[in-house]
């Protein structure tokens, strides 16, 4: 422990000297004293020079220096891929005897250096030792990720990955993997990189959506290996019925990637099942991969998007690309004369930077028709016209601007967002806004707030809500989701995610939810993997959500099967937990009675039969090297896991870090000198009481 002073410590000479002055001072001439004892003539005058020293003593500002040191531990951590793609190969039964030896072998000999987690990795990263192998997806980027957040600013000294490499949720894990620094990757790849004889479907390309009486086209990639000089029946089936055959002809090639192509007419509205499979050969290596299905919604009608600009700008560029990448909007673009010149009466309009010589007229014309609009606020729109939208209000009537990143709002119940979407919300480019608080009028449901550096702000930076027509409206706060489209192709060579969050916005506000009566929330697409859930509000004659009434939801599938459920009470609204449901598409009628009116509401959905884990027959050992060329770790195969262990024994930069923290306590925060002055001067008090002198 040491001792620190914003003065000199010099300065206690001159403190000692003047508590001595003022105390010898105080009772120089003192009759009384003079009288008494001896003792008591010493013990006076010193308790009142301790205490007025003690006094100054605190003006010097002493602060205690205590330094303490700790060793944190290396951290070694086992992650173990669980996926059913593991046991895959001609050494499964071996895999998960070494997998348990090698968690064995980590314990015993490391456990008394190193600090030991053990995580396994397949839709989902669990901390847990359970080999299973049952888990239906692999996502490799997503463990790297979570580990790399985890761990960081830890003493992680290596990473040992048990994997057969493939993965088929998320992007490449390579990226991820780079954020766990001076972390070496040790990976122990199973299964076989041979190929075997095998014929596999590998992709099928299509449209999500399709209009009636239209033809489209359904693609198919084919992969075969070792099969030469023979042929196989490619078949097209809907519904139990033969669509199309095609003959593939395979040459001497011991490789074949072929590409073919079908021409389908949409002829019945609704999600319509397509399914194409190969002729199985006989010697194959598996029968998984020979059929896919997929699911196309058939529909008679589109939704017709407005974007309206004084202007060309990029963001105007970025949404519209979204409207335009769906088959199931129509977009147009006008400026604000045009539109309403044009009367125009679109399903969502999309108005960018209405502060640029502001229509009010215009405005006025979309009040009245009821339109749903997402409005994007640049940040030199002028308070008037933030008073004229009535959408929300704000403190700073200059110009001034800010650079303002998001922060994803956990409790927004709107509609559900993917967790990769989520995640990359906080690390979307700057929007730029009008500096000042924003307040959105009446209720709002916030998507993102904004965030300056780590500072989280209260207010919105996306939010929805409702005007006083109870007409449903978005806002983007500042301009620069440009930006965000940019970076997400930067990240992902690709615009998926980004496209999937204002698909979502606009889908929100198409919804005709605001009105008396009931809504249901239910997604259109499902896996025989995915639990399913529903949501669902009634609304009284206020518009008030309520939750009295009792709602009831039929389920029936495509064999004709009915599934009776009852919502449960959440919240505001109500929620139905489905569970898991066998591959095919099922029709769904919820019904409620309220103040003797019947009200329902009906849909469809699919449940879409994919087997991801056998897509490949082959390991994917290129990936497991590279991860550890990347991080200078090492690969081996898991039989030979004592290797990696003893390479990891032996490197000398796997050691305990010591980490000293100083605590600073002000003298004055003690109460020790408090303590002695009031004891000083209370004795001082209680000897004169004593002795008369009071």
């Amino acid at each position: 422990m040491s001792l620190s002073a914003s003065a000199s410590f010099l300065w206690w000479i001159p403190v000692i000297l003047l508590s001595v002055f003022v105390a010898w001072y105080f009772y120089r001439n003192n009759d009384w004293l003079q009288s008494q004892k001896k003792w008591i003539r010493r013990i006076l005058p010193t308790l009142r020079a301790i205490a007025i020293f003690c006094i100054l003593t605190l003006l010097l500002d002493i602060v205690f220096l205590n330094t303490q040191s700790d060793q944190e531990k290396p951290i070694v951590l086992t992650l173990i891929d669980v996926s059913k793609s593991m046991t895959h190969f001609k050494d499964s039964a071996s895999i998960q005897n070494n997998a348990k030896r090698l968690i064995d072998q980590v314990k015993e000999r490391f456990s008394d250096k190193y600090e030991l987690a053990f995580y396994t990795i397949g839709s989902q990263l669990k901390n847990s030792q359970d080999l299973n192998f049952n888990a239906q997806k692999s996502n490799h980027e997503l463990a790297f990720k979570s580990l790399s957040e985890q761990y960081l600013n830890r003493n992680t000294g290596a990473l040992i990955f048990v994997s057969d490499g493939n993965y088929n949720v998320g992007d490449s894990p390579t990226y991820a993997a780079e954020q766990l620094s001076l972390t070496p990757i040790y990976t122990l790849g199973v299964g076989d990189t041979t190929p075997k004889k095998d014929q596999s479907i590998q992709n099928l390309y299509y449209n999500d959506i399709v209009f009636l009486k239209d033809e489209f086209p359904i693609e198919v990639d084919i992969e075969t290996f070792k099969i030469k000089n023979t042929t196989a029946k490619l078949t097209l089936r809907s519904n139990g019925k033969t669509l199309a055959t095609k003959t593939i002809r395979y040459t001497n090639n011991n490789y074949h990637f072929i590409q073919e192509n079908f021409k389908v007419i949409a002829n019945k509205v609704g999600f319509q099942p397509y399914t194409i499979s190969i002729e199985y050969l006989a010697g194959e290596f598996s029968r998984y991969n020979n059929t896919k299905t997929c699911y196309i919604e058939v529909i008679d009608s589109r939704n017709e998007l407005c974007f309206v600009s004084n202007s060309p700008h990029p963001d105007v560029s970025a949404l519209r690309s979204v409207a335009e990448s769906n088959e199931n909007y129509h977009c147009t673009y006008y400026t604000p004369k045009q539109a309403l010149e044009k009367n125009i009466k679109p399903d969502l309009l999309i108005w960018n930077d209405p502060g640029n010589q502001f229509d009010e007229a215009f405005y006025n014309q979309i009040e009245r028709n009821k339109i749903p609009v997402l409005f994007v606020i640049a940040p030199n729109t002028s308070s008037q016209v933030i008073t004229k939208l009535k959408r929300f209000s704000t403190s700073n009537s200059r110009n001034q601007t800010d650079e303002t990143q998001g922060r994803y709002n956990s409790g927004f119940t709107a509609f559900d967002l993917p967790d990769e979407i989520k995640g990359e919300m906080d690390f979307y480019p700057p929007l730029v806004t009008k500096f000042g608080a924003i307040n959105p009028i009446g209720s709002s449901e916030i998507l993102m707030y904004q965030r300056i550096g780590n500072a989280v702000k209260s207010d919105p930076l996306l939010y929805f809500g409702k005007n006083s027509q109870q007409t449903p409206y978005g806002v983007i706060y500042g301009e620069g989701v440009w930006r965000w489209k940019i970076q997400d192709y930067v990240k992902h060579q690709n615009h998926e995610r980004f496209n999937t969050l204002f698909s979502k916005c606009f889908s929100y506000l198409l919804v005709k939810q605001y009105g008396m009566g009931l809504t249901v929330q239910f997604d259109k697409k499902f896996s025989k993997h995915d639990r399913i859930g529903v949501n669902a509000n009634f609304y009284n004659a206020s518009l008030e959500p309520i939750t009295t009434p009792e709602i009831n939801l039929n389920l029936t599938d495509q064999r004709g099967k009915k599934y009776l459920s009852k919502f449960n009470v959440s919240g505001n609204g109500y929620y139905l937990d489905l569970g898991t449901l066998p591959p095919g598409t099922y029709n769904w009628t919820a019904n409620t009675q309220y103040q003797k009116k019947k009200y329902v509401k009906k849909g469809f959905f699919v449940v879409e039969d994919i087997s991801l884990e056998f897509s490949s027959n082959v390991s994917n050992h290129g990936l497991l090297k590279q991860l550890s060329k990347n991080s200078g770790g090492n690969f081996n195969l898991l039989k030979n896991f004592s290797r990696t262990l003893d390479r990891i024994e032996k490197r000398d930069d796997i050691a305990i870090i010591e980490h000293e923290t100083t605590l600073f306590q002000n003298l004055i925060d003690s109460g020790f000198l408090l303590f002695l002055i009031l004891l000083c001067l209370s004795t001082e008090w209680f000897i004169k009481r004593y002795f008369g002198a009071i």
